[in-house]
């Protein structure tokens, strides 16, 4: 369930930091990568929003059927298209989502397509990616959901350390996708950083991530 932000000091605080307005869709999206439904509403077409409709494209090489994938109106990535396209879409979606020539929703989605695609070393570049600060936020947030999805309970000591990440946008998804994943270890941590964060949004991520959690 996501939070929503207090009227007029979470409108200032998007006028200096334009992802709040968009955290909230982060944490439908959590939600939805964690349970693998296939059920999409607006949040999570606004994270990660499509480029402009372009027409089909007929099945060709592997990187038309990433492009073809990657434009779907659906903005969560279903494991039975990608598995079919074998492991090596990983390698095409790592150089799509690094490409700074890309634009960034369209990275974001090629790294959430990398929770689904056939490939033992996903995990590891989907870390690669999130630890990573020279890629944007919103694709390092991107990783945190795909690493999040694919990897489960596995996720977490990769995950917590993102509770004191520099980036506001990141910390927020970290709690709201461990908050997801639940456990005692997960508890504590959320617990732990909560008195220490200075940011009100990602406090609210933060105590919403606790919520998802069974005492």
């Amino acid at each position: 369930m996501p939070f929503s932000p207090q009227p007029s000091p979470a409108r200032t605080a998007s006028h200096r930091r334009p992802w709040l307005s968009s955290l909230a869709s982060t944490c439908a999206l959590a939600a939805l990568l964690l349970t693998g439904s296939s059920h999409l509403g607006q949040a999570s077409a606004a994270l990660m929003p499509l480029s402009s409709p372009s027409a089909p494209q007929p099945r060709g090489t592997l990187q038309e059927e990433i492009l073809r994938l990657l434009d779907k109106p659906e903005a969560l990535p279903r494991e039975a298209d990608w598995a079919r396209l074998g492991p090596e879409a990983l390698s095409a979606l790592l150089g799509l989502a690094s490409d700074p020539k890309a634009s960034e929703p369209q990275r974001s989605r090629a790294v959430a397509a990398m929770a689904v695609v056939a490939h033992p070393d996903a995990s590891l570049r989907l870390q690669e990616l999130l630890r990573s600060t020279s890629q944007p936020s919103s694709v390092r947030a991107a990783a945190t959901l795909a690493l999040g999805r694919r990897a489960g309970l596995e996720a977490i000591p990769v995950l917590a350390p993102l509770l004191a990440d520099p980036n506001e946008q990141v910390r927020a998804t970290a709690a709201q996708v461990l908050g997801r994943v639940g456990g005692t270890e997960v508890r504590k941590a959320l617990e732990e950083r909560l008195p220490l964060e200075e940011s009100r949004a990602v406090r609210e991520a933060i105590q919403q991530g606790l919520s998802y959690i069974e005492p």
